[in-house]
């Protein structure tokens, strides 16, 4: 199927139209409750996507520029082509995805495209298998604001980045990319095979930096422009949900339709509407439908990642699949790993009862959300995180190297 062309087409753009009018039509038909909802999107936004996101989009902009990324590609490509199919930049947009979240893992395939580091279909590739929630959403927000464990935050972590990676291996082994052999770094790990890795990495680093060319002061600037733009529109996409989402339940005010209108459309209030459910469904089945939830992302989700891939010319067909995958996946693993991790900490499963529950129907209340102080923390924590992912997929690489020499 080709997705640029359906973009293009009539039925495209009478949906957008359609689109468009429902969001005319929300705000006409209650403006208190738009208001409302657009401030509780708005809260979400500077207060969950902004600090967790900004300094991981713009120190990606920077180390792009200054070649680091390519570098470390460098040293990685053997081993990711070969076990996920991907090119070695994956070393760097996956942690990036990890610690992030979405979309910085879809704004660093964008940028790889547009230098002819990667082709569409990496890019692709790249932005579907690393796309992750926060860390700050799953162990901050819902762990400790929505649950009042942040040890189930951690478990929640922990099975949506196991889920995430065993869907985009079973995409690479049903779905293989027959092209990854002819794209611009394979070409250029193999025409000099008599430079050792590291020298090649460190060349290739330079290459890239020489490429882009711009000072420091230049690069820092563009970079936060930049950074700031895609927040913008993420948060935009937020705001536009959360109103839409409020009237149509106003409209439709059934609990159950509910939770599955904000599971589908937007997690943040999506995971807020699953901990409602907790007095009348088993702890195990809430958690799996929270990992779930977490592992499609919602509509809003997809929209900002195509947002950013689209004008690029990259497409979204295997992000689809994925999101579906990572959602499955995820169900599976916190049913099968809720027992034993309840043995291991036995206080997660009484966090599931009581009157501290959400009420169900309402949008997440600004209480639950985390101050400056908080995100502050998280986000050191993110960055100690993301350097240790990185050093340790290099470790990885480097070993197998190593086997594969001897």
């Amino acid at each position: 199927m080709n997705f640029r062309r359906l973009a293009d087409s009539p039925l495209s753009t009478l949906l957008t139209g359609l689109l468009a009018v429902l969001v005319v039509i929300c705000v006409v038909y209650a403006p208190g409750e738009a208001f409302k909802a657009s401030g509780e999107g708005l809260a979400i936004w500077w207060r969950i996507v902004f600090p967790a996101l900004l300094p991981f989009v713009v120190l990606s902009q920077m180390l792009l520029a200054a070649g680091f990324a390519h570098g470390l590609g460098t040293l990685l490509d053997p081993f990711t082509r070969r076990v996920l199919g991907l090119p070695g930049s994956f070393g760097w947009v996956l942690p990036l995805g990890m610690t992030a979240g979405f979309p910085a893992a879809a704004e660093a395939a964008a940028t790889l495209y547009k230098q002819g580091k990667v082709t569409a279909r990496e890019a692709e590739r790249l932005a579907s298998a690393a796309h992750f929630c926060s860390p700050m959403l799953l162990v901050v927000v819902i762990g400790s604001g929505f649950v009042g464990r942040p040890e189930f935050g951690l478990l929640l972590l922990a099975v949506h980045w196991a889920a995430g990676l065993a869907a985009g291996l079973t995409l690479h082994f049903v779905f293989p990319d027959r092209s990854a052999s002819s794209t611009p770094a394979a070409a250029r790990s193999t025409t000099r095979p008599h430079i050792p890795l590291l020298r090649l990495a460190v060349r290739n680093m330079e290459e890239a930096r020489r490429e882009d060319g711009r000072s420091f002061g230049k690069l820092l600037g563009d970079s936060v422009a930049s950074g700031v733009q895609t927040l913008m529109i993420t948060g935009g996409y937020m705001l536009i949900f959360a109103v839409v989402i409020h009237v149509i339940l106003l409209a439709l005010p059934d609990q159950a339709f509910a939770v599955a209108v904000k599971s589908a459309m937007e997690i943040h209030l999506g995971s807020y509407a699953i901990s409602g459910l907790a007095p009348s469904l088993p702890p195990a089945l809430t958690a799996s439908l929270l990992g779930a939830a977490l592992g499609w992302s919602g509509l809003c989700a997809y929209l900002q990642v195509r947002a950013i891939l689209g004008p690029a010319g990259i497409g979204e067909r295997s992000f689809l699949l994925n999101r579906l995958l990572h959602a499955a996946y995820a169900y599976v693993l916190t049913l099968m790993l809720w027992k034993p991790f309840t043995r291991w900490i036995p206080g997660v499963l009484p966090a599931f009862g009581g009157d501290g529950s959400p009420p169900l129907g309402n949008d997440t209340p600004a209480a639950t959300l985390p101050n400056w102080q908080q995100a502050f923390g998280v986000m050191e924590w993110q960055l100690w995180m993301l350097t240790l992912l990185m050093f340790g997929l290099l470790s990885i690489a480097l070993l197998w190297r190593r086997q594969d020499e001897h």
